[in-house]
């Protein structure tokens, strides 16, 4: 299961509010969002490879971040304001669930297909990978029928995304399945939460440990309709022990069951939850939001600990570090990793970096033949110059509006170095490698309105920063 750091209904509504300001004054090929990533995904086969889900594409880099190539959403097959779940198997294919189906691509993201078959038009919401063989992928799919009728599936590939069929049988009828995430030290156990459909609408966790063939159902306290449950993660060596971020209006928590759903414990509420990630060994875990900062605990305790004022707008954790979203203009970078356990985080994306969409994609594939005509559109709504510099990212040692000695951020999002060269904005020095240096990049680029809301934006969110403690 990839966790949903960005709740498709709750964040979904906040964005709309934003981008109903912006979309009068934004090109017509872009979607009008507000520019943010919600999902970043490192290659199970070369941490180098980096994928990130952005509200403007799918953002990819073979380096560790220094150049970052753009597939529009029109390539890949959806568009406006759905956010799809991706993950990255064994070979390198990377993986989408649709609203419409699922999309994959083989060849690092030159050509995308639309899987046909029992998966045609399937409205997909989630999609996994079996963390003990990354060649095996799993998806979920629940689709309202007619009446109050609900088809709720779940899918598995043992070939990186290239065959399916269907995982046991299908789930109740009355179920809304909204997550998925199969135990590692188990693939026969397999988790979905969502809700019942009426007359409570109380959130649920299915749990099956024969990979589908059988479901047992447990409630999930405090959940509903209007507080759905998600799926956070399994412990890596106990099965029974299962994470779930209960989203609200205005109000989430983070709950844990120790004896596989049939017992719950909340461990920790705040304003919101985007982002969560489990230590690679299980032996801590992570939460964050742009509201509530970044905060971390053992898993022997779970009584966490407030580690940064990041701005999170999601997190993964692999044993290359704990790589975390966030707010380019408010935190200096898009994406990073941190190596000290959320104390420092060194950019790994900023804006300059990114060099449009990918050189080695033909014409005959779905992104040689639809992305270059987006792309300028897109670069212009960003503030960026469209193009790299031939040969060259940002020069060494940048990077890229948010560099500390050696390039790493503090966990409040302040940067002190220089800004990078080579391939980035040509912005004045004097703003040595902070937000505003990005500003006069975007101001520069055409882009003063989008500059303008977000410092209005910013100066909201920061006010609003007052992170509540674990329960």
């Amino acid at each position: 299961m990839i966790f949903p750091s960005s709740n498709r209904i709750a964040l979904g509504l906040r964005i709309a509010l934003a981008s109903a300001a912006l979309a009068a004054s934004t090109p017509a090929s872009a979607n009008g969002r507000y520019p943010s990533a919600g999902q970043i995904l490192v290659d199970p086969a070369d941490p180098r490879r980096i994928v990130l889900r952005a509200t403007y594409g799918v953002l990819t880099t073979s380096d560790g971040g220094e150049r970052w190539s753009w597939i529009c959403e029109e390539s890949i097959g959806y568009s406006g304001f759905e956010d799809p779940m991706l993950v990255i198997t064994g070979d390198g294919s990377i993986l989408a669930g649709l609203s419409s189906g699922l999309s994959a691509t083989h060849d690092r993201g030159c050509q995308w297909d639309i899987a046909g078959g029992g998966l045609a038009d399937l409205t997909l919401v989630d999609v996994s990978i079996d963390r003990a063989e990354p060649s095996s992928a799993i998806l979920l799919g629940s689709s309202v029928l007619t009446g109050d009728e609900i088809l709720t599936q779940v899918w598995a590939s043992k070939d990186d995304g290239r065959t399916w069929a269907q995982a046991g049988v299908d789930l109740p009828s009355a179920f809304l399945g909204v997550t998925l995430d199969s135990a590692p030290s188990d693939p026969r156990r397999l988790y979905v939460s969502g809700r019942w459909n009426g007359p409570t609408f109380q959130g649920a966790l299915q749990r099956s440990d024969d990979r589908g063939e059988t479901w047992e159902s447990f409630d999930i306290p405090g959940s509903d309709d209007r507080n759905l449950p998600y799926l956070g993660a399994v412990d890596p060596r106990d099965a029974d022990v299962v994470y779930v971020r209960r989203d609200g209006d205005g109000a989430d928590a983070l709950l844990v069951s120790k004896d596989g759903g049939a017992t719950w414990r909340e461990v920790f509420h705040a304003v919101s939850l985007l982002g969560f990630a489990l230590s690679p060994d299980g032996a801590r875990i992570a939460v964050g939001s742009d509201m509530d900062g970044l905060w971390i605990a053992p898993t022997t305790t779970l009584e966490f600990t407030q580690v940064g004022r990041l701005g999170v707008r999601c997190l993964t954790w692999t044993s290359d570090g704990l790589f975390a979203c966030a707010d380019e203009l408010a935190d200096g970078f898009t994406a990073g990793v941190s190596v000290d356990g959320g104390e420092t985080f060194s950019p790994i994306l900023t804006l300059d970096r990114l060099c449009g969409p990918p050189p080695a994609c033909g014409r005959e594939t779905s992104t040689g033949a639809t992305c270059p005509a987006l792309w300028a559109a897109t670069a212009s709504f960003l503030g960026v110059p469209g193009r790299c510099d031939a040969g060259a990212g940002p020069s060494a040692g940048a990077s890229g509006g948010d560099p500390a000695a050696g390039g790493a951020s503090t966990g409040t999002g302040v940067g002190t170095g220089a800004p990078g060269a080579g391939g980035g904005c040509a912005c004045d020095a004097s703003g040595q490698g902070r937000p505003g240096a990005l500003l006069s990049c975007m101001i520069a680029a055409g882009g003063a309105l989008l500059g303008a809301r977000r410092r209005r934006a910013r100066g909201l969110r920061l006010r609003a920063r007052e992170p509540r403690g674990p329960v």
